[in-house]
């Protein structure tokens, strides 16, 4: 009769082996969410990547279409001027990231094939080390440069 008391004891888990199972999920929840954080290259690089898809949606909007497109990059942001709303549903592209600025400049996109080359540079508001170069020689797409 012992043995079947004993066998019924043991059949679940102890609070105290529940506290120590979900104390070290929280911690290694925690650790995983710390080491996701973007730092501020890798904010820079995801709002050059989704400017150079936008810049070459434009540009080749601009060509289809035969007109004179200019880019005017802002501080918080980027316009396009030349475009009609019905092909560049957004003309106005905000940063990702709030810390994220541009170097004050305009590019023009269209609607010649050959652009001139140009180049612009994003860098993050709080970590002066934190630069992007953007740019084409003219025949190729914008891209982030070395």
């Amino acid at each position: 009769m012992s043995l079947r008391g004993e066998a019924k004891r043991q059949q679940g888990f102890t609070l105290l082996e529940l506290l120590v199972v979900l104390t070290v999920m929280a911690l290694g929840s925690a650790g995983v969410a710390l080491a996701l954080r973007s730092t501020p290259q890798q904010q820079l690089q995801e709002d050059s990547q989704r400017l150079v898809a936008w810049l070459e949606s434009a540009r080749t909007q601009a060509r289809s279409q035969g007109l004179v497109v200019r880019a005017k990059l802002e501080p918080d942001g980027i316009t396009v001027l030349g475009l009609p709303r019905v092909t560049l549903p957004q003309p106005r592209l905000q940063w990702l990231h709030p810390q994220t600025r541009a170097v004050p400049t305009e590019l023009v996109l269209g609607p010649e094939p050959i652009l001139p080359a140009q180049s612009f540079r994003l860098q993050h508001q709080r970590d002066a080390q934190a630069t992007v170069h953007i740019g084409t020689q003219g025949l190729r797409p914008f891209a982030p440069q070395p």
